[in-house]
């Protein structure tokens, strides 16, 4: 059985989603260490300029976390209206295109405190958009302990992996320990996803954007890019 893992982000990119359909469970690392200004609580589109391709970034406000905040734990800034700036962005540069994608319509209906839980429910509701039925689980709800590898390692066990699928991030503190996965029989592969393009407005494509780029520039076609 092949067992994906990351962090809970917002608006992930491509790649994060075919890591899921790759795996047989997929979870949530949300009992980790909360970073500010990280891809957990920003991301970037298109912008709509018609004079140059740039990316515009989109962002929900928290509270100040204390440094050992887990991501779990992390309460948004509702102070600022962060649903409606959402809104515009999206309004401004791809036109009312998010109004025909209905998950996400109701998305931002409801109210919001935790920044895990808006980021975790966007990405089930995207992955039942785009067709994917790969089991999703949290960490913070099983029996696992540990840091890093460690962490992880345990959460195959758990799970009863034979294969751990992982980003090329995390390549740098899984080799180090790879001779542990190999005495539990679980074998470490990386994804090295290669970008597949599509229908992108503006002349250059731009890679590595949120999912939302690819959902408002193919609609229900978005599955056939994943």
């Amino acid at each position: 059985m092949t067992v994906s893992i990351s962090q809970p982000t917002l608006f992930p990119w491509i790649g994060y989603f075919d890591m899921i359909k790759r795996s047989d469970v997929f979870v949530f690392l949300d009992n980790v260490k909360f970073k500010k200004q990280t891809w957990h609580m920003r991301n970037r589109l298109k912008s709509g300029s018609k004079i140059e391709d740039n990316e515009i970034w989109i962002r929900i406000p928290t509270k100040l976390p204390k440094t050992d905040t887990l991501i779990k734990d992390v309460i948004i800034d509702n102070s600022k209206d962060w649903k409606q700036d959402h809104l515009d962005i999206f309004q401004y540069n791809y036109g009312k295109k998010y109004h025909d994608i209905t998950f996400l319509k109701e998305l931002y209906q409801k109210d919001w405190d935790n920044i895990a839980n808006f980021n975790i429910e966007f990405i089930t509701a995207c992955c039942r958009y785009l067709e994917i039925d790969t089991p999703l689980i949290r960490a913070s709800n099983m029996d696992v302990r540990g840091k890093k590898s460690y962490l992880v390692l345990d959460i195959c066990k758990e799970l009863g992996a034979d294969n751990l699928l992982a980003n090329n991030g995390s390549k740098n503190y899984l080799d180090k320990d790879k001779s542990v996965f190999n005495k539990e029989g679980i074998s470490i592969s990386y994804q090295n996803y290669q970008h597949i393009e599509y229908q992108q407005q503006g002349d250059l494509f731009l890679k590595k954007l949120s999912i939302l780029d690819l959902l408002f520039s193919e609609y229900k076609n978005s599955k056939q890019f994943i």
